[in-house]
């Protein structure tokens, strides 16, 4: 008989599973896509209209955010919070069956392979938010909540995030599209100082507000580049020096990963490697380095705040 350590293990598996297909669903799916457009390869530069640009990054922002809940949800479950896991899993599936409507709404072709693993995963996701509710375990989703004072902290931080991204992005545009800024930074503070859920939520709402001010047309890939870099950074909270700088690189990977995975269907291979080498040093780096010694200070300057 299994022990509930390892009920707990395999139902994370299993969402980590779900997560996987439905990345492989949207890529086979977004193949397809550019094959009905003409394009036959994305290592070269893709010229694609407006519209079909803020298609496709919407189509593989939702195909990328169920990969993400289905992290979430795994590592919930396998840290003893099955309850929150299944919460979390049922999110996945919902951003699941939209991936699977997607391409039909926006009128491309549908990839029958892409198909079946989307509807795949959106099945094995509802597994595991069905399973996860008969996972021994304490109760978890009180932890969903957010108390006035975090509220008040992500109102503030999300402000300065907003506006020290808008500003520097003004200020630096980039050749390939969108902007270089070190509104991460802000992110990154947050998440230091007051741990993942401020972080995850101050890398949502500040820079989304900052691309709609400036005009970023796929401002939904701020949601989950820059939600799951707070996040994650926001993990080292309280930790030792070296899991901190860690986890700090982990979210500025991430983060220019998503925007790269995206970039290669709406803008190609090359455009993409440069844009990425952009986010990477010219974004994240600065912004790490930065945010790191700031959240010192004021750890330093405000303890009974941050502790």
């Amino acid at each position: 008989m299994l022990s509930e350590k390892n009920i707990r293990q395999n139902v994370a598996l299993l969402a980590l599973v779900a997560g996987l297909v439905e990345l492989v669903g949207a890529v086979i799916q977004s193949t397809e896509s550019l094959k009905y457009l003409g394009i036959t390869s994305v290592l070269s530069s893709v010229s694609l209209e407006s519209a079909d640009k803020v298609n496709f990054a919407l189509y593989l922002t939702f195909a990328g955010a169920s990969l993400v809940i289905a992290l979430w949800a795994g590592g919930a479950i396998f840290r003893g919070k099955p309850r929150l896991g299944g919460l979390i899993a049922g999110s996945g599936v919902l951003t699941a069956l939209v991936v699977v409507v997607l391409p039909f709404i926006q009128g491309y072709p549908s990839s029958a392979i892409g198909l079946a693993a989307t509807v795949l995963a959106a099945a094995l996701m509802g597994g595991v938010a069905f399973l996860s509710g008969r996972v021994p375990g304490p109760e978890g989703a009180r932890e969903l909540l957010l108390s006035p004072m975090d509220i008040a902290i992500v109102a503030v931080f999300s402000a300065l995030t907003a506006v020290l991204t808008g500003t520097t992005g003004l200020i630096l545009p980039s050749p390939t599209g969108g902007y270089t800024h070190i509104g991460d930074t802000v992110i990154y503070v947050a998440a230091l100082l007051f741990g993942s859920r401020v972080g995850g939520l101050v890398g949502i709402i500040g820079p989304v507000v900052a691309d709609l001010l400036v005009g970023y047309p796929r401002w939904f890939v701020t949601v989950l580049a820059h939600g799951s870099q707070g996040f994650i950074a926001g993990l080292g909270r309280k930790r030792n020096l070296v899991i901190q700088v860690i986890l700090l690189v982990v979210s500025g990977l991430v983060m220019a990963t998503t925007y790269f995975f995206v970039n290669v269907f709406i803008k190609g291979y090359p455009i993409a490697v440069v844009s990425y080498v952009r986010d990477l040093f010219g974004q994240a780096l600065v912004s790490i380095v930065l945010g790191f010694f700031l959240a010192k200070g004021a750890e330093k300057a405000l303890p009974t705040l941050v502790g």
